[in-house]
């Protein structure tokens, strides 16, 4: 406790949660647990370890075994537990805009706006604002981990530049714990803050520009029976950050200069925007009828089971500019005529209802998705009210759900999953998936086949915007996005391969328009992309290599905006020092082809076409050293290391450069009593 609270008091004004990388829960279920070590312990019957602290309570040493954890969508079926992750596997991966396999182009800064760098559409139909530019902050009902913890369990994150500015820093504390067996409660807290490294705000270099808070609670409660499930759960989101129009010096990297970067003069420096975004959330299960146990109860799989789920969201949108644009940037002024003062503001509130009902089919085997069949069918209510400026409306939508998934063996499954849009405001759009694996060996591996067709409406942000510098009242079609993949993997040897095709129909982006700001275009011909991805792990000794490429050919590059080529590369040595350090140090290098750098337009937080500029690129190289000492992680890196060998920097945005090199250091601290 008074480890939390020195944290707490020397960074309480700027720091954040680290944001799971794509590995802790992702990684076990991609992986496999291959072993029959690891499955074991990945699977251990809670009973058992019910068992151990009976037996034995005047001698338990608690560790990580004695918590597991999981999330809704691995409850849906049956209580799927998982292991907590203390490894330092990806550790030190903790910015949440360079995650390996999901990069970003951004503003340079940890917290502020940013852009998918490589060709990730998102798989959703119904009713969007369309502001997505701060997802990556949020902290959603649908990522709350819940836990069955047979001891009270805390972790406490921390992260901070090793030395010079404090630049960024970053915290979290997790406590949960079991008031009953079956009853799990916990709640969470995070911070994030980050100073400017070119173009402080007002030239003020120690301003927080962003300031971001998350915070959450949860409950998880099953009866003894195993027959009713609920999760209930409260997100509350708080995301401030300054928008400094970019720097006025395009010479940044090529002209020397006197002037420390975060003194650069920028385009705008009273700018700023404020984020909310809360949910409460109520998830409840009931099995009819006969269900079966494995592993003395602690998995049950039920014949038949309903659910119901309720969720209030509500988002509030705040752009706040106290100061006239010299520079030109904001182009016009409609609401504040005086040009001296923007307050736009954007509201949104999401009530949604859904019931569904599940049925089973199973052989006589209860071994897990084996000779099964599940059908899954739910209708979905879903009422808005949405205000703007002088624009205020409220609609709803109706959604048919249908899901059907047959195992025909342990080494085959199908599954074809249905929604549709039958009334309402986005009556017509429709997503409907299918995929199947084969598993072909153990050292063969596998086969995944997936294809989708999609129609979805426009985001609201493409056809309605009543702000202070933006004004249009639009219309568009549907669009279509059809897809087919192959994938073949083998966990064994660490690889896995996949093969894309996207057909896009109306594709809707944001371009120059005719005063040279932002403006919303659709593309009346139809867009091809074919998208191929490799990961595949070498290890020799105590070296290991990771290794992630992605190659996209589209006819449409300029529209989309995306690089060609992309590559990740991690390069490590194992070694244990005194027998209790378990030490990995190495560097990871990517690397991403030119292409037509977005624009960004910071009243509305969109990055759009302007120019069609390409910059120069050339590798990224980071050094890094973690280690596991105890129930702590530990973490120092040096990003960027490689500055000024190729350039002097680099961009991924126009106008905005990217971050200097800077060392930094982590520490993640579990408490399992």
């Amino acid at each position: 406790m008074l480890t939390l609270c020195f944290f707490a008091s020397q960074t309480f004004a700027q720091l954040q949660r680290r944001i799971p990388q794509d590995g802790e829960f992702e990684r076990q279920q991609r992986e496999g647990n291959n072993s029959d070590e690891e499955g074991e312990r990945g699977e251990e019957n809670i009973d058992s370890l019910r068992a151990k602290l009976d037996s034995k309570r005047d001698s338990v040493v608690y560790n990580a075994t004695y918590i597991k954890y999981t999330k809704a969508e691995f409850l849906t079926d049956s209580n799927r537990l998982f292991l907590l992750d203390t490894s330092t596997n990806d550790f030190h991966r903790y910015r949440i805009l360079d995650l390996p396999e999901h990069p970003t182009m951004n503003l340079g800064l940890n917290g502020l706006s940013y852009r998918n760098l490589l060709f990730e559409p998102a798989k959703t139909i119904g009713f969007d604002v369309g502001y997505h530019y701060y997802d990556r902050y949020l902290l959603k009902p649908e990522d709350i981990k819940y836990y069955q913890a047979r001891t009270q369990y805390t972790e406490l994150y921390f992260e901070n530049p090793a030395f010079g500015r404090a630049t960024e820093q970053q915290f979290h504390v997790i406590h949960t714990q079991n008031v009953k067996p079956n009853w799990n409660v916990g709640a969470s807290f995070a911070k994030l803050g980050s100073r400017a490294y070119y173009g402080a705000p007002n030239r003020r270099a120690d301003a927080l520009v962003a300031n971001h808070l998350n915070a959450s609670l949860w409950s998880w409660y099953q009866s003894p029976n195993k027959r009713y499930t609920m999760l209930a759960n409260a997100t509350f989101n708080n995301l401030k950050g300054y928008e400094n129009g970019s720097i006025l010096n395009d010479s940044v990297f090529t002209v020397s200069t006197r002037v420390d970067p975060e003194y650069e003069a920028a385009r705008l420096n009273t700018a700023k925007r404020n984020n909310r975004n809360n949910t409460l959330y109520l998830q409840q299960y009931f099995n009819i009828g006969k269900q079966k146990s494995l592993d003395s109860n602690s998995t049950v799989l039920p014949t038949q089971r309903v659910g119901y789920k309720i969720a209030y969201n509500t988002q509030k949108y705040f752009f706040q500019n106290d100061g006239y644009d010299a520079s030109g940037l904001l182009k016009h002024y409609y609401i504040y005529t005086d040009s001296s003062k923007t307050a736009d503001s954007t509201y949104l509130k999401h009530l949604n209802n859904e019931f569904s009902y599940s049925f089973y089919l199973r052989g006589k085997s209860l071994s897990f998705l084996r000779n099964e069949l599940k059908v899954t069918a739910g209708i979905a209510h879903d009422y808005y009210t949405y205000q703007q400026y002088n624009f205020d409306t409220s609609f709803q939508n109706i959604t048919l759900k249908g899901d059907a998934e047959y195992s025909f063996s342990d080494k085959a499954n199908l599954n074809v999953n249905i929604q549709q849009i039958v009334q309402g405001r986005n009556f017509g759009d429709f997503l409907y998936q299918a995929s199947s694996e084969i598993k072909l060996g153990n050292r063969i591996g596998s086969v995944l086949l997936e294809a989708y067709s999609q129609n979805q409406s426009p985001s609201l942000v493409y056809e309605r915007q009543v702000t202070n510098h933006y004004l249009w009242n639009l219309s568009f079609n549907k669009i279509k996005t059809q897809n087919l993949s192959f994938s073949y993997l083998i966990p064994k040897y660490h690889f896995a391969a996949k093969a894309s095709y996207y057909l896009l129909n109306n594709y809707l982006y944001f371009s120059e328009g005719t005063d040279g700001d932002a403006y919303p275009t659709q593309v009346a011909s139809n867009i091809n992309l074919l998208k191929l991805s490799l990961r595949k792990d070498f290890k020799f000794g105590k070296f290991t290599s990771e290794n992630f490429l992605v190659y996209q050919k589209t006819d449409f590059e300029s529209v989309l905006m995306t690089p060609e080529v992309y590559t990740f590369h991690s390069f490590y040595m194992h070694q244990d020092f005194f027998k209790v350090l378990k030490t990995e140090f190495g560097f990871d290098l990517r690397y991403f082809s030119n292409y037509n750098a977005p624009s960004y337009a910071p009243a509305i937080g969109q990055f759009y076409r302007k120019d069609d500029v390409k910059f120069d690129t050339y590798p990224v190289v980071d050094v890094w050293i973690r280690t596991n000492w105890k129930r702590a992680n530990l973490f120092l890196r040096y990003d960027y290391i490689n500055e000024g060998l190729f350039s002097k920097g680099y961009y991924t945005v126009n106008r905005y450069p990217m971050p200097y090199r800077l060392a930094k250091f982590g520490v993640r601290w579990n408490f399992y009593d």
